[in-house]
């Protein structure tokens, strides 16, 4: 009893972990969506800032407007590639929180596999202590129903 006491401590904490662990995998998550929402803003900014160029290209562009454009795109094309590297990262991060709760998930089943096993134990206990009462039981009981007959016997015998 006073190791499941200690059992239910260290399953308590287990579950924090596990809980803590949760979180931060959905954090984790959260932030990949969130890149890559940002990513597809950036890209489409990108397609509808050169569709402007195109437009203004088909009414006459000078060199430097050109040059200005070609420079914007550019940095949208940096941002974005910059972007998915720290996507890569993100995504290799998150399934790293996701291996790490996964492991939390597992310690904390072991914990209860474990006080699972110490109950089905003691429950078996109770019920061979319970069968030995009752088996104690029906040998009193038949031994003194059995000396009860054998006295009305020999009283019947010594008429």
């Amino acid at each position: 009893m006073p190791e499941d006491r200690a059992l239910h401590l260290v399953l308590d904490k287990r579950k924090r972990d596990e809980d803590a662990a949760f979180e931060d995998w959905v954090f984790c998550r959260n932030q990949v969506a969130n890149f890559e929402l940002q990513i597809k803003q950036v890209e489409e900014f990108r397609f509808n800032y050169i569709g402007e160029m195109e437009n203004e290209g088909r009414s006459g562009l000078t060199g430097t407007k050109l040059l200005a454009y070609q420079a914007f795109i550019e940095k949208l094309d940096n941002i974005a590639l910059k972007q998915r590297q720290e996507l890569e990262r993100l995504k290799m991060l998150t399934e790293q929180k996701r291996q790490f709760y996964l492991k939390r998930q597992v310690d904390r089943k072991v914990i209860e596999a474990l006080l699972e096993k110490h109950r089905i134990r003691r429950q078996k206990e109770e019920l061979k202590r319970e069968q030995k009462l009752l088996d104690e039981y029906v040998v009193a009981n038949y031994t003194r129903r059995r000396q009860v007959q054998d006295e009305i016997n020999l009283e019947a015998e010594a008429l």
